[in-house]
């Protein structure tokens, strides 16, 4: 009897000795993750500190870019022409900003092998991402539409800056152009701000995020919303040289950008639960990212295409107008400073997933 027990007891033994074997798996499959993790590939983007980047910010914070192998490192620049001198010497790997006369320069005057890949930001009716503001003097006297700003003094940052280009376009929506109006070029956003405070200006085109602080302290009052006048492909992300011949790695970017952007989209700036833990987390990466107050940045985040699709037709109207007004010398040519095709496999990659 205490022979068969014995027999008993060594059986069950081994059964559970059996058992921790098999829960030994997951150790190995824990050193392959950790394996996997130093695989993880660092890309460098420059960043101007807005919510531009609101899908790269979030993405990157929660885990979607590392999926994919790739880990991003912001580099800050004070302004859009800095930031693409510094991809064309490949300081950093991937710019995002809007379309200046300088970055179309480089594009075409240079021979530059930067390529625009993807959207960055769009303007579309209904999402206040940029505003057409004058003082609240000068729309108290009447001037309460952009007809009225004929004559008047309207900053901008620099002359072939996005900012001109805006101003010029919703001019044009209303009949005008930019010759119009007294055209003041200030340096910097902030400077803008600034004047239209101390009322050297009259009106000036910027983004909502300066605005809502502008009119709460009651200097301005917006006449319009830049995407309820004309809708247009407002920035894009480009790759330097380097980084478009590293095609692996270039891909796996793409890929992670393209579902932070969907995320985005659908959670984030069209989200239906505004309450909900996750909402309130994406929005206070953002203002860690930005410097906007938390409050703000869920009533001015940027409208980006879901799958962070490039409108490059669009950017023929920017090059046209560019050169019509003697800021750029040669036309924009798509076919060579647009690249869709490392976009186009990540889009596979990503609906594999």
């Amino acid at each position: 009897m205490k022979k068969m027990m014995f027999v008993i007891v060594l059986g069950a033994i081994m059964i559970v000795l059996g058992a921790c074997g098999k829960e030994a798996a997951p150790t190995n499959s824990s050193n392959n993750d950790s394996k996997a993790t130093k695989e993880i590939e660092m890309v460098k983007v420059g960043s101007l500190g807005n919510l531009s980047n609101a899908s790269m910010y979030i993405g990157d914070e929660i885990g979607i870019f590392q999926k994919y192998g790739v880990d991003l490192q912001f580099e800050s620049f004070k302004g859009a022409q800095p930031m693409s001198i510094a991809v064309q010497t490949n300081e950093v790997e991937v710019g995002t900003g809007a379309f200046t006369a300088g970055l179309f320069n480089l594009l075409m005057e240079g021979d530059s092998p930067i390529r625009i890949v993807a959207d960055g930001t769009q303007e579309r009716k209904g999402y206040d991402s940029t505003a057409l503001i004058v003082t609240k003097e000068l729309y108290d006297s009447g001037v309460t539409t952009i007809e009225g700003l004929k004559g008047k003094k309207v900053g901008i940052t620099q002359n072939g800056a996005s900012v001109h280009y805006i101003l010029g376009k919703s001019l044009e929506s209303a009949g005008l152009s930019y010759k119009d109006v007294e055209v003041t070029p200030l340096g910097s956003l902030g400077n803008i701000a600034a004047a239209l405070e101390s009322k050297q200006i009259d009106a000036a085109t910027l983004p909502s995020t300066l605005v809502a602080k502008l009119v709460a302290n009651d200097h301005v009052k917006v006449i319009a919303f830049v995407g309820d006048i004309l809708e247009m492909q407002a920035a894009g992300v480009y790759f330097s040289g380097e980084f478009m011949k590293n095609k692996d790695l270039a891909v796996k970017f793409l890929a992670g950008y393209i579902e932070s952007t969907r995320y985005y989209f659908n959670n984030v700036l069209n989200a239906k639960d505004t309450n909900s833990a996750n909402y309130n987390r994406d929005i206070e990466i953002l203002a860690k990212h930005t410097s906007i107050p938390k409050e703000a940045v869920g009533k001015n985040l940027n409208y980006i295409d879901e799958n962070a699709k490039l409108w490059s037709e669009d950017l023929k109207t920017w090059s046209d107008w560019y050169l019509e007004n003697k800021l750029i010398e040669t036309p924009l040519d798509l076919e060579k400073v647009v690249d869709t095709s490392l976009y186009n496999e990540a889009l596979k990659l990503v609906d594999k997933k």
